[in-house]
């Protein structure tokens, strides 16, 4: 897979540099938000379009400020921890008003199963384990009240199997893909049933480069290669989840919580400068102005979202 990681390291370094004008980036950010708050303000009694018009808001800002995070690391050896915390929040508040926003607060949603498990895996990175806990109830009433026909065209899932069934194994409960109609790569759930907990080293420093070897595998070169693309199962699509090793980060601190080691492995995605411990800390988090009052507008909504209050603190 050497040459594979030389591939996406190379498209990754030709589309970033060290010369971004970040005061512009900013800037560009922040008005990106600002699109989807001043149509907020215009909306009057329609608790669904108000969940909604969050989700798109939040959906929108998250990965920017992950990029930012991402590129201050690789290009100042700094860590931004505002914009980690940035991500980490607006990246759960995408689920949880897409969890809350129907009137009948049925738990169905329409964020893919793929991109929720790159949220929990990044939440499981991040020692965020307060969040992925929140996040399975809602997704696993979702997976019960999905119809299967939404699932016919689905492309294999990968990420969100590997995600569900580690938070599925701590709860001793088992998800039956195959009769919800849900095509999947039995690597991310067999990886999970033979690695996640195992004490044989050489077991799981095998199992662990493969994780790797299929972040490789799925990570998208878009603009370069047409048939790299999200819509064709390369799930890995963002810039700054090239280079980020977070499925063996997720891996190691969910198997800490545990009460495992991991071992360090001989793979060039642990060598990136985002092969690092990465841990927001949320008492130096400074909350956007707007942030408290939506947060309050949704949960008067839908109270059973209230225990977001408490969340990032």
């Amino acid at each position: 897979m050497s040459q594979r990681f030389d591939d996406i390291r190379d498209y990754f370094y030709s589309r970033n540099s060290s010369d971004m004008d970040t005061e512009r980036y900013v800037n560009l950010t922040n008005e990106e938000g600002d699109v989807y708050l001043e149509k907020l303000n215009k909306i009057e009694n329609s608790p669904e379009k108000t969940f909604i018009t969050s989700n798109s808001l939040f959906e929108t800002i998250a990965p920017s400020h992950a990029y930012y995070y991402s590129w201050s690391i690789i290009f100042n050896k700094k860590i931004a921890n505002q914009y980690l915390c940035n991500y980490i929040v607006f990246e759960a508040m995408s689920l949880f008003s897409d969890y809350g926003s129907y009137e009948d607060h049925t738990e169905y949603f329409y964020i893919p199963i793929n991109k929720q498990g790159l949220a929990l895996l990044y939440f499981m990175a991040c020692h965020q384990f307060d969040l992925s806990e929140r996040c399975y109830p809602f997704i696993v009433d979702g997976l019960k009240s999905t119809i299967i026909d939404d699932f016919k065209d689905l492309e294999v899932q990968k990420l969100g199997i590997l995600a569900i069934e580690m938070l599925a194994s701590e709860n001793n409960q088992t998800i039956d893909w195959d009769s919800m109609g849900i095509p999947f790569d039995h690597f991310y759930r067999d990886f999970v049933k033979e690695a996640l907990y195992s004490k044989d080293e050489k077991v799981l420093i095998d199992w662990l480069n493969a994780l790797c070897d299929n972040h490789l595998k799925w990570s998208a070169r878009s603009e370069l290669v047409e048939n790299e693309s999200p819509l064709l199962g390369y799930e890995i699509s963002e810039d700054y989840q090239l280079l980020w090793p977070f499925e063996y980060q997720a891996v190691k601190n969910f198997r800490a919580k545990h009460g495992l080691s991991t071992p360090e492995i001989d793979h060039p995605l642990l060598k990136t400068p985002m092969a690092i411990d990465h841990r927001p800390d949320f008492s130096q988090w400074q909350a956007p102005e707007w942030f408290y009052p939506l947060l309050d507008k949704l949960i008067a909504i839908n109270p059973k979202i209230s225990f977001v209050r408490d969340l990032f603190k």
